[in-house]
């Protein structure tokens, strides 16, 4: 019993093999049948490009304004929380002395 397992371990492992190669063989021949195509830049092509970058710039810039805006909320959030921590302090020492 323990031959017939092995002997069907080994049979597996071939027909593996075998169907591995074969389909290696095919991505081989279907690589070899296609062709890289050589693209050169027709004018609508560049102006796409150029079309592309101009909105680039656009959206870059507009993502900087709205950092910017985000930026200065933040900054005006934590400026009044240190004025009120700093003008209560002020109160405090002012009436201890």
């Amino acid at each position: 019993m323990g031959e017939e397992k092995k002997g069907g371990k080994e049979q597996k492992k071939q027909l593996e093999e075998e169907v591995d190669a074969e389909v290696l063989g095919k991505l081989e021949e279907e690589l070899k049948e296609l062709a890289v195509p050589v693209a050169t830049t027709p004018p609508e092509h560049t102006k796409l490009l150029s079309r592309l970058a101009a909105m680039d710039e656009k959206v870059e810039f507009v993502t900087g304004e709205l950092a910017q805006r985000q930026g200065e909320k933040v900054g005006f959030a934590i400026g009044t929380l240190y004025g009120l921590i700093i003008g209560i302090l002020a109160y405090v020492l002012f009436w201890i002395v």
